[in-house]
């Protein structure tokens, strides 16, 4: 495992890859400010603030960045965050996989639709409230109760995300099928596996597979930055890149 790195160096690393996959994980996320409404109502909110961001937002800046070192080699994006700030980037919607959904989207028992219209809605109303009953259970369970409902069956809508009952896995696997045949394309070209803010919440999604990948490509390397957890398999030798670092800051360094 390689460690302390210059940041130029590991940027030319990137750059000289003939394809890269990044892997994006709660580190790579905004830090939500505080939340005002009843917890019912606060993955509304909190999708608000992800689509209000400018695009000043540090976030945002990193994953620009992150995007220009790419260039036009082959990538694909595998991101376990649901706040799909990483198409404000620059990064292409096709060209990204995201198993743990979307604030962009809620969901029924069987269909997804796009979540902007009724977030809008519901906080809208809930924001006529006056202000000691914006935070009650009973008076915002009403209005999601009277506006949270599928356009399509008229059923319950609950965000598309996967710590939601019910995820409709649905909603990603066709992306999903396309990342594992761009994978089938990778094995010796000279990939970097780049993975950004990943700790242990889904490891068999990112973590353990991308240190696999790493392994059976003998062309690739794995550059691992984390602010805790940045170790790699030992396995992996000198192929493993340790980056001990917030990974926002990373791509704003490089």
């Amino acid at each position: 495992m390689k460690e302390r790195l210059q940041y130029s160096e590991i940027a030319d690393r990137i750059r000289s890859a003939e394809m890269v996959l990044i892997g994006i994980g709660s580190e790579f996320s905004p830090a939500l400010p505080e939340l005002k409404l009843d917890n019912a109502a606060l993955p509304y909110e909190k999708s608000e603030y992800y689509s209000s961001l400018g695009d000043g937002d540090a976030v945002i800046c990193a994953y620009k960045r992150l995007r220009e070192l790419v260039g036009a080699k082959p990538y694909f994006v595998v991101t376990l965050n649901t706040d799909n700030l990483v198409y404000r980037g620059g990064f292409e919607r096709d060209l990204v996989v995201a198993p743990c959904g979307s604030m962009e989207k809620m969901q029924c028992e069987e269909h997804i639709v796009e979540a902007a219209s009724v977030r809008e809605k519901i906080l809208e109303e809930i924001r006529k409230l006056p202000a000691e009953k914006q935070k009650d259970r009973e008076s915002t369970a009403l209005i999601l109760e009277k506006h949270a409902v599928c356009p399509i069956c008229g059923k319950p809508l609950r965000f598309h995300i996967k710590s939601e009952e019910g995820y409709l896995e649905s909603g990603y696997l066709d992306q999903w099928q396309k990342y594992n045949r761009w994978l089938s394309c990778t094995l010796n070209w000279k990939l970097c596996v780049l993975e950004l803010g990943v700790g242990f919440e889904y490891p068999q999604v990112i973590r353990w597979p991308f240190e696999k990948i790493t392994y059976f490509n003998q062309k690739s390397e794995l550059i691992r930055v984390h602010s805790r957890l940045p170790q790699t398999a030992s396995e992996l030798g000198e192929r493993g890149i340790s980056v001990e670092c917030s990974p926002v800051e990373f791509c704003l360094s490089v």
